[in-house]
């Protein structure tokens, strides 16, 4: 697994989460993992591999269409998920980013300038 990072301007704070020596992931780290999301019709756990941005402690993935995406759907109906990379687990809360201005950074982490109309969710560890 490859783990793609811009330069770090991040503080010391965040230097010491958990989450960045778990991971080994610096702000904007940009990297493939299992999200695990709960089925909003059958109450049965579902995983997909997703691309994640890693800043500011939380988890963000994208989506170009929310209706055609089932993990997206469950994630607003249920947004108790689970981020697994390798051996690690979090065990996160999700939400629909509404910020413009964190919607178009994140997008922007992510090498998605001429998708720039894609849905943004946010993912904070419990």
């Amino acid at each position: 697994m490859t783990v793609r990072a811009e330069p770090s301007r991040s503080t010391h704070k965040v230097m010491c989460n958990p989450i960045v020596r778990a991971m080994n992931l610096k702000d904007g780290s940009v990297f493939v993992a299992a999200l695990t999301t709960m089925g909003r019709k059958t109450g049965l756990l579902r995983t997909v591999q997703v691309r994640l941005v890693y800043s500011g402690g939380r988890f963000y993935a994208s989506s170009s269409n929310v209706e055609g995406k089932h993990w997206c759907q469950n994630m607003i109906r249920n947004p108790s998920v689970e981020i697994k990379m390798g051996s690690e687990r979090f065990l996160c809360i999700a939400r629909r980013v509404t910020d413009e201005a964190i919607r178009t950074r994140i997008l922007r982490l992510r090498d998605s300038a001429p998708r720039m109309e894609r849905v943004v969710f946010e993912m904070a560890p419990k």
